[in-house]
């Protein structure tokens, strides 16, 4: 009995030091932040920011030539062609900034497509920031259409196609849709825009995709992508609507290839929702870019402004032409009435 009572009298004695020892808070085990080594002989190591793929970021690098690196983005001093391919230019303003592509476009698929040796330029601000005429391409490139999917859920009606619309070139096909409409991607790729256009697009989204096309989405009333997010062929990656210049909800759907516009209905059978040629197909110059003769034309056209007093003999003596000449540009008849202010074109 007495020792029973010695042990509760010991525990009592005990209880508060027990008490204090299981609040103390107990220190969490700290891992070692990973060494990254850097030459020192290349690069500031006082503006470098912690990277898992400094590595990778500088193989290639010519010798000299990098100044620092803070986060993902190499500030350097030396022209864009002795550097490598997988850094893009993000300005130009003073000191030359490039930032690393993202990693997915160097993936299997990208570095096969014929336009692997200019898309290293990956611009968030212009459509065409390529500027490769039609005239400098290969007469046939092969591109793979594997995968394509109609933009929309359901099949709609063409409101305008892809050509000339009175004094303008229309550059895409217009297809009616509802506001809030889902919009997909026609192709596995990457967005590289997400921008507003207010005399133009509007809200629009520009996906350069795996196969070396490029399709914009324009006129819509919310984007649900960012750019540089990888997005996959029937994802939606925004909503239909009717900003910029528009005069009705529909979707202004482009196809380029290196900022070059193709006419999307020698692609797409947009009755059926499906492609019209081969997934394997070959764009070539006379075939896929024939509308670059009218866009041509279109550049090198002159135009008269109808003043009161005008008639078609007297401009077509003005412009050493004839009546016929004038009514065939102007799909008009010799006995139309001009109004002032028209445009006619004379050339």
């Amino acid at each position: 009995m007495s020792n029973n009572r010695f042990l509760i009298l010991l525990w009592v004695a005990l209880l508060p030091i027990a008490s204090v020892w299981a609040r103390k808070p107990r220190q969490p085990k700290v891992e070692e932040p990973p060494v990254v080594e850097v030459p020192a002989t290349e690069i500031d190591t006082t503006e470098l920011e912690e990277n898992d793929d400094f590595e990778s970021l500088t193989e290639g690098m010519p010798a000299g030539v990098l100044s620092r690196l803070v986060g993902d983005t190499l500030f350097v001093s030396c022209s864009q062609d002795e550097l490598p391919r997988f850094l893009v230019v993000m300005s130009a303003d003073g000191e030359c900034q490039y930032r690393l592509m993202p990693a997915i476009l160097w993936g299997d698929t990208s570095s096969t497509h014929p336009a692997d040796s200019i898309y290293h330029m990956w611009m968030n601000t212009r459509v065409n920031p390529y500027q490769m005429p039609v005239d400098s391409l290969k007469d046939s490139i092969p591109v793979s259409l594997k995968g394509f999917v109609y933009p929309l859920k359901y099949l709609t009606y063409v409101t305008s196609n892809f050509g000339f619309r009175k004094y303008r070139f229309h550059y895409g096909t217009d297809l009616k849709v509802q506001v809030g409409d889902s919009l997909r991607s026609s192709w596995d790729g990457q967005v590289r825009i997400v921008g507003w256009d207010p005399r133009g697009y509007g809200y629009y989204v520009l996906i350069r995709h795996d196969n070396g096309l490029e399709t914009i989405y324009g006129h819509l009333s919310r984007p649900l992508v960012e750019e540089n997010e990888r997005i996959y062929a029937g994802e939606v990656l925004g909503l239909g609507g009717n900003t910029g210049r528009s005069t009705g909800s529909h979707l202004h759907y482009e196809i380029r290839y290196l900022g070059n516009a193709i006419d999307p209905a020698t692609i797409v059978d947009f009755e059926r929702g499906a492609l019209r040629v081969p997934e394997d197909y070959l764009i070539t110059k006379k075939g896929t870019f024939k509308h670059n003769e009218q866009i041509k034309e279109l550049k090198q056209a002159q135009y008269h402004k109808v003043r009161q007093g005008d008639t078609l003999s007297g401009i077509a003596k003005r412009y050493h032409t004839s009546v016929r000449a004038l009514c065939k540009l102007n799909n008009i008849k010799e006995t139309s009435i001009l109004r002032i202010g028209q445009r006619i074109r004379v050339r």
